[in-house]
């Protein structure tokens, strides 16, 4: 089977074609990597690639409780002990750069959310005062936007500092970069909006700043062209997307990791796959079998399992003896605990 071969992804030699997606697990309390997330992430090192939980790159660009950071020293020493046990159980991890913008809350970090255009999001946001409804979003002038830059620029040296194998920027599931790339969420008319060219430009940017601390091949980019998260939409995400994919393809990007939710009956990532000649990792409710499909089709080379991942530490052996998958609880996701975390990171793993 393909999920089994091995791939070179930026100098990366991955054993296996089988990625852990990204997870966000809300155990992190103080925006601090737990002790336990060493043993959770390093039981999973059976995969080709591990991608970290959304780890937010500042204070302002969190947006749920306890999720982690990488902004401090105190937050890059935590995530080097995962990163050192990630490595010594044999496995590659990248560290997933997340800012939430509009989706963030004052009870957070005492300022207003941040965004490319005054849209508030419609509904409710758990903060850590409770539940309240989402604040209209400050609006960044260019020069703003520049410090905003600069912060992935600091969280992508720090990651190099945590001992990361390479980069993923988080430009999907509606949040910072999503909200500067689709059109219902960028009315602005200066450089960072109206065309696409310009919508893309926030996103461009954020490439070339991790590139001064990494080399391009190390760094993804995640992208959901179908997604509708939070009331995010685009007048034309097929052009939209398809422009974005080329975009970042000519700039050098090391894989785009897309979320596969059907956008106009068209699959992401045959769009993707259409305008973007890297490697293509694909991600949505895959199995073993409909993995398979994916690789053998052309349209992935690798493929993002989560949920599978959740309560099978094992997953690449149990696929690879087709053996029966443990069922996740999903009342663990995201308690807080070792609970549905590392409770099933105990059994004995075959490195691959």
């Amino acid at each position: 089977m393909k999920l089994f071969e091995p791939f070179v992804l930026g100098g990366l030699s991955l054993p296996n074609r089988i990625v852990m997606a990204p997870m966000t697990r809300n155990r992190a309390a103080g925006t601090i990597p737990p002790e336990m997330a060493a043993v959770h992430y390093s039981a999973r090192a059976g995969a080709g690639l591990i991608v970290s939980e959304a780890t937010q790159v500042s204070a302002r660009g969190q947006g749920y409780q306890d999720t982690p950071g990488i902004h401090t020293d105190q937050q890059v020493l935590a995530w080097r002990r995962v990163t050192d046990a990630v490595h010594e159980a044999g496995g590659r991890m990248v560290v997933q750069l997340v800012h939430v913008g509009r989706l963030s809350h004052s009870d957070f970090h005492g300022s207003l959310p941040v965004a490319p255009s005054a849209v508030r999001p419609v509904g409710f946001i758990r903060t850590p005062r409770g539940l309240k409804p989402y604040e209209t979003p400050w609006v960044p002038s260019p020069a703003e936007v520049a410090v905003i830059v600069e912060e992935f620029a600091r969280a992508a040296a720090n990651a190099r500092e945590a001992g990361f194998d390479g980069v993923e920027i988080h430009g999907a599931s509606g949040f910072l970069v999503d909200q500067f790339l689709q059109s219902r969420t960028n009315q602005r008319t200066d450089q960072y909006g109206g065309s696409v060219e310009n919508r893309a430009r926030f996103a461009l940017e954020l490439v070339e700043a991790a590139a001064a601390h990494w080399d391009r091949s190390r760094i993804g980019f995640t992208l959901s062209p179908g997604g509708g998260h939070k009331g995010i939409r685009d007048d034309n995400p097929l052009e939209t997307f398809a422009y974005a994919a080329r975009a970042l393809g000519e700039n050098g990007v090391g894989y785009l990791h897309v979320m596969e939710e059907p956008i106009n009956d068209e699959s992401p990532a045959r769009l993707v796959r259409n305008n973007f000649h890297g490697p293509l990792v694909t991600s949505g409710s895959y199995t073993r079998e409909t993995g398979e499909e994916a690789l053998q089709s052309g349209c992935a080379d690798l493929v993002a399992f989560g949920r599978a991942f959740t309560a099978n530490p094992d997953l690449v052996e149990k696929f690879r003896s087709n053996t029966r998958l443990a069922l996740p609880d999903p009342k663990t996701f995201y308690s807080g605990g070792a609970l549905g975390y590392v409770d099933a990171a105990v059994l004995p793993r075959v490195r691959s």
